[in-house]
């Protein structure tokens, strides 16, 4: 048996889904996490915020699928808790709303388990907001009651009471209702609610595969059986409903329900899909290309390298983390720089080198090789000693055109870029197939060369979507395989990319 330790448990709420509403308070939680406890509901990407060694135990719930039985994810806490400093229980929503927190913390209690309550945003709450509806409004709805649709079929006495429900005036949340639905609606018709009171059901609510429909009471099972709407979805009802058709913001933003695959670096891909998700995008990230850092980089070379040249180019993001993740390693920072020139290529690039402390002297306005060597060719570089820490699978064109121009240059290859393990042929097929992108992403040829490695056989498939590339090297990568982009980004950045889509789409609108 595992030595025992005085452990405490952190009940925490994550909220409806969106990662953009966890609570400061929480995403700590997972940071410091020894032991982590998810729910079904839960966005998986907050997990990418645990430390490397942290233990992840899957505890979710869906209707009529459970995973683990409650009984046995409360022994799990408890146990975890005798075994580990911090474990942490993920919840959607928040965790004493309908969330069955409460009994997990009164078996933490029996147990003599130290815990913690970290409150959460509420699906009741935040889809109704995130579908245009405030659930109180003067001279409309003065309280709000939240209910259960499904009590424990084991109780012989029910807690809900529909028909004082129904006599509410002010507005009611239903969670878990969707397999009484219309059951539901004909209890509260019964005990004399209005048949055409406003009802909206908001599945995967605050996501951007949310999915509206509205209706009344007489009529809202009807619509929701006709349009396939399931769980997970909370169930709105009130006059407030109305609200919506004035305050719906969300599903306004220019690319709400649009799916977007990228390609791109999972190191690299994060930034892209927060903004495209602000926009109200729904993204997928399936990396064609990883940036692996060399086994062995000669620190010393590194470090004479830079303090020895006239100018230090970065030709990637990935090539400055890597490089000052070395300085770090060794004690120095943006001050070895200090005797020499830095010029980028993009504009992440520049931005990171940025973060750094270190201003770029050169950054082209085009984003790729020809027009950094042409910079080159603005000033005398005849002699002059220039450092190059880049990918193995560099261009050429760079070193060479700066050689031409009589530039002394030294080369330091510290990472390479390769095929992610996990990437392969049949589930990028499957993917690409059954999720019918609006837009499948490039940012470099290294993504397309890669994405058509897997599925360039697949014509049919292929000449059905829409690619956007970030530059004009890309796009003409992506017709060497015998595609055409949709569009292309004029300015070679992520925003650039994104601008370009957004013309593209309104383009076809008109």
């Amino acid at each position: 048996m595992g030595k025992k330790v005085k452990g405490k448990v952190f009940l925490a709420g994550v909220g409806p889904g969106n990662e953009g509403l966890i609570t400061k308070a929480a995403l700590e939680c997972i940071k410091t996490a020894d032991v982590i406890v998810y729910d079904h509901l839960m966005s998986p990407d907050l997990l990418e915020n645990a430390g490397s060694r942290v233990k992840i135990i899957y505890a979710g719930k869906s209707p009529g699928r459970h995973s683990l039985k409650q009984e046995q994810i409360n022994r799990m806490l408890v146990n975890a808790a005798r075994k580990h400093r911090i474990v942490v229980r993920l919840k959607g929503g928040d965790p004493f709303l309908f969330g069955r927190g409460s009994e997990e913390a009164l078996a933490l209690k029996k147990a003599k388990i130290a815990f913690e309550i970290v409150p959460g945003v509420s699906s009741g709450i935040a889809a109704a907001a995130y579908a245009g509806i405030a659930l109180t409004q003067r001279g409309i709805s003065s309280q709000v009651t939240f209910v259960t649709g499904h009590e424990d079929p084991q109780k012989l006495d029910k807690d809900v009471d529909w028909p004082m429900l129904a006599r509410s005036k002010g507005t009611l949340v239903i969670f878990m209702g969707m397999s009484r639905l219309k059951a539901i609606m004909l209890e509260l018709i019964n005990y004399g609610m209005k048949k055409d009171t406003p009802v909206c059901v908001s599945q995967w609510g605050t996501l951007p595969r949310q999915k509206i429909l509205t209706g009344t009471l007489e009529n809202i099972a009807i619509k929701i059986k006709k349009n396939g709407l399931t769980n997970p979805a909370i169930v709105i009802i009130g006059k407030v409903v109305n609200l919506r058709k004035k305050l719906n913001w969300y599903e306004s933003k220019p690319l709400f329900g649009k799916k977007i695959l990228i390609t791109r670096p999972k190191i690299m891909a994060g930034l892209f899909s927060s903004k495209l998700k602000l926009l109200g995008a729904q993204t997928c990230i399936y990396p064609m290309i990883e940036v692996v850092k060399e086994v062995k980089i000669d620190a010393k070379r590194l470090i004479s390298g830079i303090k020895q040249s006239d100018w230090v180019i970065f030709t990637s993001r990935g090539a400055v983390d890597i490089c000052f993740g070395e300085l770090v390693n060794k004690g120095l920072d943006a001050r070895l720089f200090a005797h020499a020139k830095v010029a980028v290529l993009g504009g992440e690039t520049q931005a990171e080198l940025k973060e750094r402390g270190i201003i770029a002297d050169i950054i082209p306005k085009k984003f790729f090789m020809e027009s950094l060597a042409d910079e080159f060719k603005k000033i005398d570089i005849r002699k002059k000693r220039i450092f190059i820490p880049h990918s193995r699978q560099g261009r050429k064109l760079l070193v060479d055109e700066l050689r031409a121009q009589g530039a002394i240059i030294d080369e330091m290859f510290i990472y390479s870029v390769c095929r992610p393990l996990q990437a392969n042929a049949r589930k990028l097929r499957k993917l690409v197939k059954n999720e019918q992108f609006d837009f499948i992403t490039f940012t470099s040829s290294s993504c397309v060369h890669q994405f058509m490695k897997f599925l360039k056989k697949e014509k049919t498939l292929l000449n059905k979507q829409k690619f956007a590339c970030i530059g004009p090297v890309t796009e003409k990568t992506l017709q060497g395989h015998g595609f055409k982009a949709e569009t292309a980004a004029k300015v070679f950045t992520i925003e650039g990319l994104i601008k370009a889509m957004l013309t593209s789409l309104k383009k076809n609108r008109q």
